[in-house]
């Protein structure tokens, strides 16, 4: 039987997504199903839980093993009976807004691929939340339409707690840069709890890849999992959540992600919000059933990390190097080999142009326009901001640059959307996105379209088109 909650008061509800999608993105999703069998062992019920994912890798072409998904080499099939109430097209930041707010029409019709379920939680209950993707300053990746921006997740968030939609809330979040979606931004008096990755100024990391110790089995060409996510999970699966603390949680996985503090491979784990919900047991907010399942459990080597972990942001070339080191000599190596370097020459090009525009124009922001100091900016990576502060003074100057340069250069995608920091920096030193779309526009070689006007290159940019 599935053993009872643990929550004192009111019911523990459930919100988990993975934002992307593709093959070489494997180990979001797989994230995402072992947390719901974490939550579901812990006797979390069903009709509490919503669930988002593109869906697209259990029977990818790709799997090896076809309608199932693995966190870890030799792990169980985390895939198994998992509901997934948003998948496809559906999982985008408007519809996890929406479902978060628990907010039934904003969410749409029904469909196949969209229950319409929400996080319908009220004043005594707690709410959990769990994001695995692709992070930048400022922003989280989704698989359709534009990127989930902090300022979004927090007014969402604030709004239902000064609404009573909630007693507690506790997120967690992978992603890189992911620090940056609650710095400077979440109150105390919100009772939210908030743990990310990494700070906001490094990558997250990936585990369980090819040719890693722990690795996977031959056949996978991807990575299974994620550090934070992993640790947490694994913690999960072999402690007794009644007697754990969410600060123990925190300080183990912290631990892991770090290797013990070294940072040799790993990322600064971080948290925020409202520290005494730390105080509590994690079985408040991960369900308590899982007493019994820690003897079952295989030593997860806790505190310490895998013996391997690579940077998210390169964890998609793994599956491209996995092909090409398994390929057959002959014309499918060739090809292999093909799809690898376009993917890596690609990044070095976007690397090459922020170091080799100032060089060929001297920086004057008169005279050569917002993008060429977009793309100097980029190379120092950050400017000084108050101890504390968010990321940005004006959100929505940040969703217009972001847009710009879509509309002139096309979509920025999981690799580059790190820039958006360089595109802060241009609005908190008082530049406007209508500046950047021009010079964009001169540094892409795109034609200009009329004024304020945008070019359909990416969601953000149609978003900014529209408004």
């Amino acid at each position: 039987p599935t053993p009872p909650q643990t929550t004192s008061a009111g019911e523990l509800w459930a919100l988990l997504i993975a934002g992307s999608a593709g093959w070489g993105n494997y180990r979001h999703q797989a994230d995402v199903a072992h947390a719901y069998q974490v939550l579901r062992r812990g006797g979390v019920k069903e009709d509490r839980i919503v669930t988002m994912m593109y869906d697209d890798i259990a029977d990818n072409p790709a799997n090896p093993h076809p309608g199932q998904l693995f966190n870890r080499p030799h792990g169980p099939d985390v895939y198994a009976g998992v509901p997934i109430d948003y998948s496809r097209d559906a999982v985008s930041a408007a519809n996890f807004l929406a479902v978060l707010a628990g907010d039934a029409k904003g969410v749409g019709p029904r469909s196949r691929h969209a229950s319409g379920r929400v996080i319908a939680s009220g004043p005594t209950d707690k709410v959990f939340v769990y994001y695995s993707d692709h992070g930048a300053p400022g922003v989280v990746g989704m698989p359709s339409g534009p990127f989930l921006y902090a300022d979004q997740l927090h007014a969402v968030v604030a709004n239902k707690s000064r609404a009573g939609g909630f007693a507690e809330m506790v997120i967690y979040m992978e992603a890189c840069e992911s620090g940056s979606m609650f710095e400077g931004m979440l109150e105390d008096s919100l009772s939210v709890y908030a743990t990310t990755a990494s700070n906001g100024h490094e990558s997250s990391w990936g585990t369980y890849c090819p040719g890693m110790a722990p690795s996977p089995p031959p056949e996978f060409g991807t990575c299974l999992g994620d550090l934070y996510s992993v640790a947490w999970m694994e913690n999960a699966d072999a402690s007794d959540l009644t007697i754990e603390t969410l600060k123990k949680q925190f300080q183990l996985v912290k631990a892991r992600v770090s290797r013990n503090f070294t940072y040799t491979q790993g990322s600064h784990v971080m948290r925020f919000g409202s520290f005494i919900i730390g105080e509590e047991p994690a079985a408040e907010f991960e369900g308590g059933g899982n007493i019994d399942y820690g003897a079952q459990a295989a030593d997860n080597g806790l505190p310490w990390a895998p013996l391997g972990a690579v940077p998210q942001r390169e964890a998609d070339l793994v599956p491209l190097y996995h092909r090409y080191q398994t390929a057959e000599e002959g014309p499918a190596k060739a090809e292999a080999r093909r799809h690898l370097e376009a993917e890596a020459s690609g990044r070095h090009a976007g690397r090459a142009l922020a170091a080799w525009w100032p060089r060929q124009h001297p920086l004057h922001p008169a005279e050569l326009g917002a993008a060429l100091l977009a793309l100097s900016l980029t190379a120092a990576s950050f400017l000084p901001r108050p101890a504390g502060a968010a990321l940005v003074d004006d959100w929505d100057c940040l969703r217009g640059m972001v847009g710009a340069w879509e509309g002139a250069c096309g979509r920025l995608d999981q690799y580059g959307m790190r820039h958006t920091r360089a595109f802060a920096n241009l609005c908190n030193a008082g530049l406007q996105p209508a500046a950047l779309g021009a010079s964009a526009r001169d540094a892409c070689g795109s034609s200009a379209p009329h004024a304020g006007k945008l070019v359909s290159g990416g969601p953000d940019a149609q978003l900014v088109a529209s408004a």
